[in-house]
């Protein structure tokens, strides 16, 4: 599951690899976070090809100039995704001059406060 505040596309996140079997897309309660939440083939998208969409679909950095607070969340759901959503975040530390201010935490979290607007089949 990713979201994001900033300009986020969700379908064209979900359009973007093949091996992406359904999405559900829609936005945590009370907030104004766009989510996406992908049910995927590890055998024809990785993980990591997931993670490096994301970040191109959205600014994972907070500015001094932006008119709002800009989020950017990462949900996983085992420990490998976990490890490789800290690996991202690490490599672009070096890449962005801004911080990278994107969240970590546990899908089980919020699953319950997602707020399902489409669901979408491939």
């Amino acid at each position: 599951m990713f979201g994001a505040s900033e300009f986020f596309s969700q379908k064209a996140f979900i359009t973007g690899f093949h091996g992406i079997e359904n999405a559900r897309i829609g936005h945590l309660k009370g907030t104004n976070l766009d989510i996406v939440e992908i049910w995927f083939n590890p055998w024809k998208v990785s993980y990591n090809e997931l993670l490096e969409l994301f970040f191109d679909l959205h600014d994972p950095t907070s500015r001094e100039d932006q008119p709002f607070e800009n989020q950017s969340l990462i949900f996983f759901s085992d420990k490998n995704q976990l490890t490789l959503a800290k690996q991202k975040k690490s490599e672009l530390k070096h890449i962005f001059k801004d911080e990278v201010i994107t969240k970590i935490t546990p899908a089980c979290e919020y699953i319950n406060d997602l707020k399902e607007i489409e669901l979408l089949s491939y």
